[in-house]
């Protein structure tokens, strides 16, 4: 009992020495004061980190759910004919998720994360992913108040529609320079056996009935013959699809215009017309050498030499446009009444404003016009090259359309000649030929410009743009 009153007396001591001590109290308010401070700091930092993880987490989720739509729907896809292909494609895809999750969701520090629920289901032509996600992301402040970590939980969908009705609309660059030879050796060889009555010309010299382009005729493949077997082996690809009437595919070259070799038409039951149109069954030249630039209009209509490809230019500013009321359906791919447009615009990126004027009425004409009955003959203005201008691009892509681009480069002519015409043609569009990329690439929808120029890869890239237009995912949630 002594020590117990001893000891209160000191409490009381030191207490009155304390309160009598001005410079002690502020110290100690002070401290209490910075305590809490300190921690409402720390505790946003926490809250800060944890927002942080949170956004990686969900973009990981949303990786994951992508990845899963997308890998179930090539399996099925690939593999329409085995019998339980849904179920496989499901396991296939959910595999494919968990793996982009962890993959992403690893890189997220101090956190423990588990997929709580990851499940592919398919309703009708509908692929739906759902991923839900718990972690818990440790604290380092909030420690001091006993919160030790924070928990955080989403979930997020993703859908993709499996048979995805899709028109693709080939609309193939025929002008002249699309008869370059695809390699420089061929387009010296092409200018060596051209040289007698046409200076060394490079161009196939330009179309059938010259000499240059009836040497190079199924002995030297052009441009136009590498893009025409790719066009093939995409039809050939596009054979198959997952419902009938999924794919549609149109053939539109141009020149100055646009104009229908092959209308619209479903690859289910038209598969053979459309590859009699492109001449798949043929040797060199096919289909697109033969409507190189002719000095007149082809796949004219009524004997109306305004119609058709037009000639002695290349005129994007008019082939867009019409490209754009050429498209029948800007839908999203649900169905078949609402397919979703693809243009695939397979070009060297060179355009040239060149054109035809009658002597008489001096009306202006996309070729020249004589070879028509009653038509006069006209003059021709002369070479203007020049690059792409994209806003014609956009105007078809705010209709609704997606733009896949194709650019074969117009690569650096060399002069295998003096002859001043040639060498001064060969200067003149090698002076732009470094310049067409860009142009070319705003022309194209996001993620959607290619660059190819031998034939393996002219093939390669249109079957990469037919990929890319079936991996049309969204997310949902």
């Amino acid at each position: 009992m002594y020590r117990l009153l001893t000891r209160l007396g000191r409490l009381r001591g030191r207490a009155t020495a304390l309160a009598s001590n001005g410079d002690g109290s502020i110290n100690v308010l002070f401290a209490l004061a910075v305590l809490p401070t300190i921690g409402l700091v720390g505790l946003g930092i926490d809250y800060g980190m944890a927002i942080s993880g949170k956004t990686r987490l969900d973009n990981a989720a949303d990786a994951a759910a992508l990845a899963g739509v997308v890998t179930a729907k090539e399996y099925i896809a690939a593999n329409a004919k085995q019998s339980d292909v849904t179920a496989t494609g499901l396991k296939a895809g959910e595999y494919q998720a968990v793996k982009a999750f962890n993959v992403n969701a690893s890189k997220v520090p101090f956190t423990t994360v588990s997929l709580s629920q990851l499940e592919i289901v398919r309703t009708g032509q509908t692929l739906d992913a759902t991923v839900t996600y718990t972690a818990t992301i440790q604290n380092t402040f909030g420690r001091i108040f006993g919160v030790s970590a924070t928990t955080i939980t989403n979930t997020v969908t993703a859908s993709v529609d499996l048979a995805g009705y899709l028109d693709f609309y080939l609309m193939v660059d025929v002008s002249g320079s699309m008869g370059l030879p695809t390699k420089d050796s061929d387009a010296e060889a092409l200018a060596k056996q051209s040289k007698e009555s046409q200076g060394n010309c490079q161009f196939a010299c330009h179309f059938p009935g010259r000499v240059g382009w009836n040497k190079a005729a199924g002995v030297i493949q052009l441009r136009s013959d590498a893009v025409n077997n790719a066009v093939c082996s995409l039809l050939n690809r596009a054979s198959t699809p997952i419902v009938p009437n999924q794919y549609r595919i149109g053939i539109y070259p141009f020149i100055n215009q646009l104009a229908t070799l092959a209308p619209l038409s479903d690859t289910t039951t038209s598969l053979a017309t459309l590859k009699t149109a492109a001449q798949c069954d043929k040797k060199w030249p096919l289909a697109f050498t033969n409507l190189l630039d002719t000095g007149t209009t082809q796949l004219f209509t009524g004997k109306n030499p305004t119609t058709g490809t037009g000639s002695g230019g290349t005129h994007f500013e008019t082939a867009l446009p019409q490209m754009k009321s050429t498209i029948k359906t800007y839908g999203n791919g649900s169905a078949s009444t609402n397919s979703k447009p693809f243009v695939f615009l397979i070009t060297d990126g060179m355009q040239n404003s060149q054109s035809y004027s009658a002597w008489k009425d001096t009306k202006t004409f996309s070729g020249s016009p004589s070879q028509f009955a009653g038509y006069p003959n006209a003059d021709w203005n002369g070479s203007q090259p020049a690059q792409i201008d994209p806003s014609k691009c956009t105007e078809l892509k705010n209709a609704g359309a997606t733009i896949s681009v194709l650019y074969i480069p117009y690569n650096i002519v060399k002069n295998y000649t003096n002859d001043s015409y040639i060498v001064w043609e060969n200067s003149r569009v090698n002076q732009f030929s470094p310049t067409l990329a860009e142009p070319l690439r705003k022309c194209a929808s996001s993620g959607l410009f290619f660059t190819a120029n031998t034939q393996a890869d002219i093939t390669a890239s249109l079957g990469a743009m037919f990929d890319q237009a079936l991996k049309v995912a969204r997310i949902t949630q």
